[in-house]
């Protein structure tokens, strides 16, 4: 069996079983058989067909660390984190849609879901005949869960019914089950009550599929929610706590995303910087590109580490907030500068949409503003230090 853990990635050795190897081989297969010959298409036709996330979900990619009871894998993080980089290698878009039908979408059924809830989502959602949305995001909410407007009213027989408006939801308009966040009334607190609801497709009105700069080919939506029928998920109230839960597993796979464009951006630099000529030598006899091409290389390998960090914690099932906006922070912002590198080595080339260079970095840009921003991420950081100091401070009085 070919190791799929190459040299750039050998600090990820020790950390995936045999079974998880073999799988990722079979990935690797897979991005190179059914990804890459198409991505340019798909970009151009900003959409992928149905039937690639089907061979996703027969492959595994699906339901990556769901438990094999209930149809998925069973795999750890770093195995799902490896398996988001090399998809994202050929394609941003494939990649961040698995990534969030993963870690939102069936992580939050997966976790606050009843049996007959989980009998209804599984293993369709992970074998591929079912994709899942995870719909949070309003025009007044994202990070901050307290902007939801969409309401969710209590009707005879415990039945829910849902009205309002979400956008920039990956697979809105075509994943088959939806998780939607929706306020409930007012706690004892005097702040809204969140809670979070499993929505059948039938139930949405689609608007559109927001015209992004990156990630074209991925499915941003916007839909509306007309006396929409909803099952509670979860205990009333819990859709905070869910949500930050879930953003923990998702900032990994927003993390591998970036990770792979950015390996894809310093390898064609690295192939354009040793065949092009200028005033007689190669590119990669110049100093300055040398030193840029080492910045993109230890930033990467540093950003590997932290992902791998976060990843391990996660597979483990002990607290990663820190650890994951962590690595979600330093991992994006160095792909943009990684990709912006490879874009300035390859000049007007790289510029042009001849070359996929340019959608590299279009596409690792949504990285520092999705599932969290830059500014989000530092202050969970600080936060988690902070607090951290301040029980040290009050242990030693």
């Amino acid at each position: 069996m070919i190791d799929l853990l190459t040299d750039e990635q050998s600090m990820w050795r020790g950390h995936v079983t045999r079974a998880e190897s073999a799988f990722l081989e079979k990935v690797r297969a897979f991005a190179a058989s059914d990804v890459a010959p198409f991505t340019d298409q798909w970009e151009r036709d900003e959409e992928i067909p149905r039937g690639v996330f089907r061979k996703a979900g027969r492959l595994g990619l699906m339901g990556v660390t769901v438990p094999g009871r209930l149809g998925g894998r069973g795999f750890g993080y770093a195995a799902y984190a490896l398996a988001i980089r090399e998809i994202a290698r050929h394609s941003g878009a494939l990649a961040i849609d698995i990534a969030a039908h993963n870690a939102l979408a069936v992580g939050h059924i997966l976790a606050q879901g009843s049996p007959a809830q989980h009998r209804k989502a599984f293993p369709r959602l992970v074998d591929g005949t079912w994709l899942g949305a995870w719909a949070l995001t309003e025009s007044e909410a994202g990070s901050d869960s307290g902007g939801v407007l969409t309401t969710a009213a209590e009707r005879p027989g415990g039945r829910w019914e849902l009205n309002g408006f979400k956008r920039f939801i990956t697979l809105g308009r075509t994943a088959d089950m939806l998780v939607v966040i929706a306020t409930t009334g007012t706690g004892t607190d005097g702040r809204k009550e969140i809670s979070a609801f499993l929505v059948e497709k039938s139930q949405i009105r689609p608007v559109r599929k927001v015209p992004t700069s990156g990630l074209r080919a991925s499915e941003t939506s916007e839909f509306r929610l007309v006396r929409a029928r909803g099952q509670l998920l979860g205990r009333r109230g819990s859709g905070p706590a869910a949500a930050l839960a879930c953003l923990d597993k998702g900032r990994i796979g927003v993390a591998a995303v970036s990770l792979g464009l950015a390996r894809a951006a310093l390898d064609a630099a690295l192939g354009h910087a040793g065949s092009r000529r200028q005033f007689g030598k190669r590119l990669n006899e110049f100093q300055a590109i040398q030193f840029m091409l080492a910045d993109c290389e230890v930033e990467l390998r540093a950003a590997e580490l932290l992902v791998l960090d976060a990843a391990i914690r996660a597979t483990r099932g002990g607290r990663h907030s820190k650890e994951s906006s962590v690595a979600k922070l330093y991992a994006s912002e160095a792909a943009s500068r990684i990709c912006n590198r490879a874009l300035q080595i390859h000049g007007g080339y790289g510029y042009t949409r001849d070359i996929p260079v340019e959608r590299f970095w279009r596409d690792a840009r949504l990285s520092e503003i999705g599932e969290g921003s830059s500014e989000i991420q530092r202050m969970v950081i600080s936060r988690a230090l902070i607090k951290a100091a301040d029980q040290s401070l009050a242990s030693a009085r």
